[in-house]
């Protein structure tokens, strides 16, 4: 089977490096891979298959007048009827697996995702045991948002660490980083001498100016 990287490369549409992790992580997220839905249709088939076979069992024993018949006609009939609620339970089991990625997965408008996981075994972690909530009786009546809630949340109401990246603290430490890396800058600045500022060139000072204004009057009278 080919990845969408060959399958680009057949049409002559070369993927850059720093782009093939980001397209791989969204192919995955949104595409099943074609063997998968292979597996699933050839496993309906097989259902269908089995139903009917046993419809027309049934169907013909029904035409028969011999003793025992009826014992057979109900063993039929139940296997019948065991195959449809295991057909019933797997419908059920995608339609949930389903919501919980559609829920997961979930974006704002600016394509970011709503929830994100500290790690993949993390997500995975939450992943399954909201799957595990979700199928019980106890979920009826309750949302994936309340469940998932519940699942990320300790007994003292807060929400419990290590498990979402907390996107507010991130933009203060990335803030931080940044009004450090200012500082430095500026610390770097107030290092020029007066013979420094000499041999600037007239671009150089009006950077400094710009950068600097009072350090800048300094040095320019002392010029």
């Amino acid at each position: 089977m080919q990845n969408y990287e060959q399958i680009l490369k057949e049409f002559g549409i070369e993927v850059p490096e720093d782009k093939k992790s980001a397209i791989s992580t969204k192919m995955n997220e949104n595409y099943k891979a074609k063997e998968d839905w292979q597996n699933a249709v050839n496993k309906r088939d097989e259902y269908k298959k089995s139903l009917d076979d046993t419809l027309k069992k049934i169907q013909s024993l029904e035409k028969e007048d011999v003793d025992g018949l009826k014992t057979q006609i109900s063993t039929l009939t139940s296997t019948l009827e065991t195959e449809r609620q295991e057909r019933q339970k797997e419908a059920s089991k995608r339609a949930l697996e389903s919501t919980i990625d559609g829920f997961l997965n979930e974006r704002n408008e600016s394509g970011e995702l709503v929830r994100e996981f500290v790690n993949s075994i993390t997500s995975g972690s939450i992943r399954n045991k909201l799957f595990e909530e979700l199928e019980k009786d106890t979920a009826k009546g309750k949302s994936v948002s309340e469940i998932f809630t519940s699942l990320i949340t300790g007994e003292d109401g807060k929400q419990l660490p290590n498990i979402l990246i907390d996107k507010e603290q991130q933009q203060l430490e990335d803030n931080k980083a940044r009004f450090t890396g200012k500082l430095k800058a500026k610390s770097k600045v107030g290092m020029i001498t007066a013979d420094d500022f000499k041999g600037m060139s007239l671009d150089e000072r009006i950077k400094l100016k710009q950068e600097n204004p009072e350090l800048y009057g300094m040095l320019r009278k002392g010029d």
